[in-house]
């Protein structure tokens, strides 16, 4: 199979490319990026013939859909904000295609197209990261046990054991810590504040204890509904540190945050924009262990019962990169070639858990490391 990667020369991108070209049933990897010299730079470190490089303006929608229709399946890592323009050529291009999600709602804009796909015989599996992707797969998992759903509580936490100061896109950042996140609960959708519900949870092990809060996180525009079976409170929550909450505190009273245009010099910019201009890349080589924990409560005939799901991951030494960036990028390479395989069928706009069968994924990613606990608890007799 061929396969094109948008957005392959970024963080998480690059690990997609590596390993979809270990993999042997890749023929081919095509890196399509604005930055060349970067995918120079990806491609030589993958160490594969298999992958080549072309140049793409994502602006360029119809120099987009050439590309697209080079390879069997497209995987989208370019930055979230890109994700529709993306989704929409890949339409016209009658491609399949996966991304890393949408911060919630671009998602939801994203979800709008779900007949435009049907009707072109496509599939778009988004959010095929860890938190979205592997997380949301564990809580359609969990669910399908249960004859009742009562809460979903999903968890990411991660600990640097190098001095780091974002490892995901900048723009990732702002988005999650500004715009405040989302929480499901009694049938209704919540706006809440940024840094909300702010509490300590125990991950396991190289993890252990985090301060966390509640994320703007994609999940919530779909697990709800997947999940059903009457559930009534469905929050994600993320670790940070205090220093994530001082600088967004800082840049927002500077006013560096603000969106609507500036004139400088004659030229129009929003302070915004500016700051994602200027921002460094993420630290993709952080030594750091990431964990994503998934409670799912509910009943099963007379029992009430609590089903965890849980991983832990140190940086990949093999590749050099953080734990975030390997399982961010690597299940975008295994849902990839699951879309390739016709393993996934259904078409249209599709959430992670609903398009991706958990057993196989989970299966792939054991083969590459990544091994998922489950603890099934009986809490009560009902």
């Amino acid at each position: 199979m061929k396969v094109v990667v948008i957005g392959g020369a970024g963080a998480m991108g690059m690990v997609t490319v590596r390993d979809l070209a270990e993999s042997p049933d890749v023929s081919e990897v095509i890196i399509a990026d604005a930055n060349v010299e970067k995918a120079k730079t990806v491609q030589k470190w993958t160490g594969s013939k298999k992958v080549s490089i072309t140049k793409l303006d994502v602006s360029d929608k119809e120099s987009m859909i050439r590309t697209m229709q080079k390879a069997d399946v497209v995987a989208n890592a370019a930055p979230y904000h890109l994700n529709l323009a993306i989704t929409k050529a890949a339409i016209e291009a009658k491609r399949n295609l996966t991304d890393l999600g949408g911060v919630y709602h671009m998602t939801l804009r994203q979800l709008e197209l779900n007949k435009e796909a049907e009707k072109a015989g496509i599939t778009v599996a988004l959010g095929c990261g860890v938190a979205p992707g592997i997380a949301d797969v564990l809580a359609k998992f969990g669910a399908d046990k249960l004859d009742h759903v009562d809460e979903v509580h999903l968890r990411y936490g991660e600990v640097n054991f190098d001095p780091a100061k974002y490892k995901w896109t900048f723009r990732t950042v702002l988005e999650e810590y500004t715009a405040g996140p989302v929480v499901y609960e009694d049938g209704k959708f919540k706006e809440l504040q940024p840094f909300s519900g702010k509490h300590v949870f125990d991950f396991p092990e190289s993890v252990g204890k985090r301060q966390c809060c509640f994320a703007l996180y994609s999940g919530l525009a779909t697990l709800p509904k997947s999940v059903g079976k009457g559930v009534r409170l469905v929050d994600c929550a993320m670790s940070y540190v205090d220093e994530d909450e001082v600088r967004i505190k800082v840049l927002n009273e500077m006013g560096m945050t603000n969106a609507k245009p500036i004139t400088v010099d004659g030229v129009s910019i929003s302070p915004r924009e500016f700051l994602f201009r200027v921002a460094p890349p993420p630290d993709v080589n952080v030594r750091d262990a990431a964990s994503i924990v998934v409670t799912v409560t509910g009943e099963k005939g007379k029992e009430s019962l609590k089903c965890v799901y849980s991983l832990v991951y140190r940086h990949h030494e093999k590749y050099g990169v953080s734990a975030l960036a390997y399982l961010t990028g690597m299940p975008l390479s295994v849902a990839s070639q699951m879309l390739a395989k016709g393993e996934i069928k259904q078409t249209g706009v599709l959430p992670p858990e609903t398009a991706i069968k958990p057993e196989p994924f989970m299966k792939e990613l054991a083969k590459r490391g990544v091994k998922i606990t489950e603890t099934i608890q009986k809490t009560h007799v009902l």
